[in-house]
């Protein structure tokens, strides 16, 4: 296992390599340079100027510039040699003329608020979605069946921004406010108290929750009722373990590669977030940051964040493959 996973790490590596190479030559194709706000800022001495030059190569060969670049993004990997020992530096990803400081302090600080916002939704997902799709699966056909059915159908329908609106007007935005004032806030993330914050949380969770909970809760439920009629499972059932036993250790535990995967493949979605819906709600995470970034063409910011989700995507998809081998004991990767 330790061997798959070093190897998965390293072609993971390169793959993150190629997209920053192919991240880097689209900027440069792009009329404005990442560079050019910063040598254009007013009252900036020529000292400054010839230093912001030398950081970037803007005189050097596509290569070095890319080199330069790559240098500057991997900072964490060789600045923490010497003595004494120090804390690496954070990855060098520009300066942002958006947020008037360095791209990757202004993501981090955006971090936290969709980290806030995507872990709550997934842990109210899967507690809802997990329990649905096994007694959908189980009951099949029934009256609760064609219940989860039919909400599944409507909320994988449900647009993200035009649900997030009917809720700010039904809840946030009451035509009779005046009278017993706002049920809960339409937008931001509190003013840093516990209570608050899960007030706010409130109305963009259910935003994606809903939708979540619909799709996992269908997954769920097909791979379920293909374990179910395996022979092993009517197996286990004629040797007379309980209903209960059979369906949870042996049926869920069996089904769950497929649901595996698509959770691997939504990891990137915790920490990139849901950009509509923050957008909707003002919620000051990534990817509300991510639309601001672009409507201002702050082209640093889209290219550090875009950077993120590819690390994110190389991490998920292998926390998925080594997930696969506690859910299936017969898979192995050690051949």
């Amino acid at each position: 296992m330790a061997k798959y996973i070093i190897k998965r790490l390293l072609l993971g590596a390169l793959t993150v390599l190629a997209i920053t190479f192919v991240m880097f030559v689209f900027q440069q194709l792009l009329p404005d340079k990442p560079y050019a706000l910063l040598l254009n800022r007013p009252n900036q001495s020529q000292a400054v100027k010839d230093a912001i030059r030398a950081k970037f190569g803007v005189d050097e060969p596509l290569f070095v510039q890319y080199f330069k670049y790559l240098k500057n993004v991997s900072q964490p990997l060789w600045t923490w040699w010497g003595w004494p020992p120090q804390l690496p530096s954070p990855p060098d990803l520009g300066e942002s003329n958006f947020l008037h400081g360095p791209v990757w302090e202004g993501i981090t600080q955006r971090a936290k608020a969709t980290g806030q916002l995507m872990i709550t939704s997934y842990v109210v997902t899967l507690l809802i979605a997990v329990p649905l799709g096994i007694l959908s699966a189980v009951k099949q056909y029934s009256k609760l069946d064609n219940t989860v059915t039919a909400f599944a159908f409507v909320g994988i329908s449900l647009p993200n921004y035009w649900f997030g609106s009917v809720l700010i007007y039904l809840l946030a935005d009451l035509p009779f406010q005046h009278n017993i004032g706002k049920i809960f806030p339409a937008s931001g993330n509190g003013d840093g108290s516990i209570k608050d914050l899960a007030w706010h949380l409130v109305l963009p969770v259910i935003v994606l929750a809903v939708q979540s909970i619909a799709g996992y809760a269908r997954y769920i439920r097909a791979s379920m009722l293909e374990v179910l009629s395996q022979d092993y499972i009517r197996t286990a059932r004629a040797k007379g373990l309980a209903n209960r036993r059979v369906v949870i250790r042996h049926a869920f535990r069996n089904s769950l590669l497929p649901f595996i995967t698509l959770l691997g493949l939504d990891i990137p979605t915790l920490f990139v977030g849901a950009i509509v819906t923050e957008v909707v709600f003002s919620w000051p995470g990534m990817g509300k940051l991510f639309v601001d970034s672009a409507s201002g063409n702050d082209f640093p910011v889209l290219i550090g964040i875009a950077l993120l989700l590819s690390i994110f995507v190389v991490l998920g998809n292998l926390i998925a493959d080594v997930a696969y081998t506690w859910a299936d004991p017969r898979i192995s990767y050690e051949k």
